[in-house]
């Protein structure tokens, strides 16, 4: 039985809440960056540094959301620690297509993310990648959205009795 099981219903339940803030708040650092990205990329040639910089700081805003929905929020669905139906069944219905996003989202940032021997032709398909990756954010996001609401719901469901507070995976 792993560490998280051990923990009252309630703490697990707070962790949750707070690894769903968490998701939200690097998601809507991702967005605000995304719209910023959108707005300069008819500057390309005239603001090719700008565009540079904040290209690196939504790749790394990007990784991070992504890391914190695989490692916070999805981590006990993959380790086989989730034991409620209700999100299991979600998951398994969800996660494929989560799972394609992150992929696209991660072959961007592989693209992208600058460094030193950054080939700045690649800005030419800036505006192209930028509307494909929108659309699996956003399509991540509503799926997302389904997972968080059902995890909510199935927590807010389920009083705290003392055998379930010992034995029930958050």
């Amino acid at each position: 039985m792993n560490s998280a099981s051990q923990q009252p219903l309630h703490e697990r339940r707070a962790r949750t809440r707070k690894e769903i803030k968490q998701l939200i708040s690097e998601r809507n650092n991702v967005l605000s960056q995304y719209y910023n990205l959108i707005n300069q990329v008819d500057q390309i040639e005239t603001e090719t540094d700008l565009i540079l910089e904040q290209l690196q700081e939504f790749c790394q805003e990007l990784v991070d959301y992504l890391a914190t929905g695989h490692f916070e929020i999805y981590r006990r669905i993959e380790d086989g620690d989730e034991r409620r139906t209700e999100i299991v069944d979600l998951s398994r219905q969800l996660f494929p297509r989560i799972a394609q996003t992150t992929e696209i989202a991660v072959n961007f940032n592989d693209l992208y993310d600058s460094s030193d021997n950054f080939d700045r032709s690649k800005l030419n398909n800036l505006p192209e990648q930028l509307a494909k990756l929108g659309e699996e954010l956003a399509t991540r996001i509503d799926l997302e959205d389904q997972f968080i609401n059902t995890l909510l719901a199935v927590n807010a469901a389920r009083p705290a009795s003392s055998n379930e507070s010992i034995n029930a995976s958050a």
